[in-house]
């Protein structure tokens, strides 16, 4: 699906998103010291488009002071449903998702990181901790240590080829 949006010169905030977008499109990036300096030169009229995270993003759409164009996620956000993802909008293969994890140091006994793994499933689990989430755009998701490895493995070596193919070198 086509959401109809051209744009010739669009300055995005989060490079990586950006990239991982259409590098090959001629977007230019405008680097930001952080998202709330983008999001007023966005909400000013000085740039034209920035990825950013939903629970900001769908604060200003419903205020009406943004157009959402598209989710980055793969399946459309309760938050925003009319809103169609990247991929109905025509770039196949497209995801980025934000995440917050909870991470503890790697000699914590295994008796507490399971209570705290435990606590943390049993909170994000509650109706109105969700409903408060789902009103965000975020989806609560208790994952085991496992599954939390192996997904950050993978995000790890997926920004590392965005990086790499836009040959972007540490300063």
């Amino acid at each position: 699906m086509d959401i109809g949006w051209t744009v010739r010169r669009t300055r995005f905030f989060n490079p990586l998103s950006r990239l991982a977008f259409s590098p090959e499109a001629g977007h230019s990036t405008v680097l930001y010291k952080g998202a709330g300096p983008a999001l007023n030169d966005l909400l000013g009229g000085h740039i034209d488009g920035m990825f950013d995270a939903m629970p900001v993003m769908v604060t200003q759409a419903k205020a009406g002071k943004v157009t959402p164009l598209a989710v980055t996620s793969t399946k459309r956000s309760p938050a925003l449903p009319e809103v169609p993802t990247v991929m109905e909008a025509g770039v196949p293969d497209y995801e980025i998702s934000g995440w917050f994890g909870i991470l503890a140091p790697s000699n914590t006994p295994p008796a507490i990181a399971k209570r705290l793994r435990d606590e943390v499933a049993k909170a994000v689990a509650a109706p109105d901790v969700v409903a408060q989430l789902d009103s965000q755009g975020m989806e609560p998701l208790a994952t085991q240590p496992e599954e939390w490895d192996g997904y950050l493995k993978a995000e790890l070596a997926r920004y590392t080829k965005i990086i790499r193919d836009a040959n972007i070198k540490p300063e």
